[in-house]
């Protein structure tokens, strides 16, 4: 990670290249034959969700989201980086902005990670999700997730 990459609340001005990296990370997923998000809806996103990016020289080089969901809680939906900047702090970086703005708010939050991606699992276990709850066939039959749950932390 170079020292000028800002994490940042992304602006209407960065959803394209957020996502043209989320066209990226997607065909990378286990099942990605399947469409992912489209520009119409990072537009959206980006307005009126929780959308952090990790930018250099106003470059997207990653970015996560967090929606409000009618339960109260937040779904923290997505985290990617560009392939050139992964493994460099980036993707953690990025959560920990996320969860930084859920504190400050006083809001739960989950998410839901494929159980073969030991790598993301480990990360979001490590930035505070402790609940852990496996789903068979989450999305289609073949498509289980755990449902991980974290508390916001109370500020001191």
């Amino acid at each position: 990670m170079h020292s000028s990459t800002k994490f940042e609340r992304a602006r209407i001005s960065d959803f394209l290249s957020i996502a043209e990296l989320d066209r990226i990370a997607w065909k990378e997923r286990r099942y990605g034959e399947f469409m992912p998000d489209g520009e119409h809806v990072w537009r959206l996103w980006v307005e009126h969700a929780l959308v952090f990016a990790a930018k250099q020289a106003e470059k997207a080089l990653g970015a996560v989201i967090a929606f409000p969901c009618i339960s109260g809680t937040y779904c923290a939906h997505k985290v990617f980086v560009d392939p050139a900047s992964r493994h460099g702090g980036v993707g953690t970086r990025l959560c920990e902005a996320l969860l930084d703005e859920l504190d400050r708010m006083g809001v739960d939050s989950f998410t839901t990670v494929d159980p073969a991606n030991e790598g993301l699992i480990n990360l979001y276990m490590g930035l505070g999700f402790r609940e852990k709850q496996f789903v068979k066939g989450f999305y289609r039959s073949n498509e289980d997730r755990y449902v991980l749950t974290r508390r916001f932390k109370k500020a001191q």
